[in-house]
């Protein structure tokens, strides 16, 4: 496998790409965009920038004069870019480009996750409902791909939203498919559990969605509910490096759960289609991310 050391390719002439983030550091979209660019032949280098949010915006037009090529987006900064670049009235951006007249805002979340689903495999077709817990810009993003997906056909989806900021913006998701029949709960491991109890007679698609995690909470408290999944469910933990209780304990159960990093690579896919056109494929980038870890392990 050809080497993904960055440096191997600098000159005077490579430009930048980057994720802006705050708190984020353990991404792995670095490793992945510097060797998809190794492979492919593009002279870019992919950085990760830490900025809290009254930086962002300064950040943005810094960037673009240096001659930035285009961005990630992640936590806690989707919804905030957003309302900063057009984004074809988007409410969550993940991927920045540039363009002649400034920075465009996409998401590549809910297209990445559909496409990592298919990873899993399965297939959004399999299921009667979708249970997501959290509302953020990831939970926002999956949440309008399901609906889109799903129009011809009702699927329940229930909502446990970290807060009533971010209603507006579920709701704003799913606007467009009226079929998907939408229900928001709050955000505790009670409400949870009755959720999964009155519908336990469906096939569901468990999405954990929140940052929870990654800030001391394991979401343990949520693991009671985990007895009313059945072998034809699935639980999907967006995050890839730092998995739940729940996700841990469903695997403990041999029930059905994968983790986010199939749709990392997938979104991680659509953006570079998005900056060069092409992208490397989903095996490559598997491929030199088991490479990155082997060595971060020595």
């Amino acid at each position: 496998m050809p080497s993904a050391d960055p440096n191997s390719r600098l000159s005077g002439n490579t430009k930048l790409l980057g994720i802006l983030s705050h708190g984020a550091n353990f991404s792995l979209s670095p490793a992945i965009h510097n060797y998809a660019a190794k492979i492919l032949g593009i002279n870019e280098l992919y950085v990760p920038f830490d900025l809290a949010a009254n930086h962002v915006k300064t950040f943005l037009d810094i960037f673009w004069h240096l001659g930035g090529r285009g961005l990630n987006v992640t936590m806690p900064h989707k919804n905030l870019v957003a309302t900063l670049v057009p984004s074809e009235g988007l409410a969550s951006v993940n991927t920045l480009v540039r363009t002649e007249l400034g920075w465009k805002g996409f998401s590549t979340d809910g297209e990445g996750f559909l496409a990592g689903l298919a990873q899993a495999p399965a297939r959004l077709q399999d299921f009667d409902a979708v249970v997501i817990l959290g509302s953020g810009g990831s939970a926002q993003a999956v949440l309008a791909a399901i609906a889109k997906a799903t129009k011809d056909r009702p699927i329940i989806a229930v909502v446990h939203r970290r807060s009533k900021n971010n209603d507006h913006h579920i709701l704003a998701a799913v606007a467009d498919d009226p079929v998907l029949m939408l229900t928001l709960r709050s955000l505790d491991a009670e409400s949870f559990t009755d959720t999964l109890r009155e519908t336990q007679d469906l096939r569901r698609l468990v999405i954990q969605a929140t940052s929870a995690p990654k800030h001391g909470d394991s979401l343990q408290a949520y693991v009671q509910a985990l007895q009313y999944l059945s072998k034809d469910d699935l639980l999907v933990d967006l995050i890839y490096d730092q998995p739940s209780a729940l996700y841990l304990d469903a695997l403990a159960l041999g029930l059905k759960c994968i983790n986010g990093l199939p749709m990392l690579i997938e979104q991680a896919r659509l953006s570079q289609l998005l900056w060069w056109g092409k992208s490397a494929s989903y095996g490559e980038l598997v491929a030199a991310l088991t490479s990155h870890k082997a060595t971060d392990q020595r």
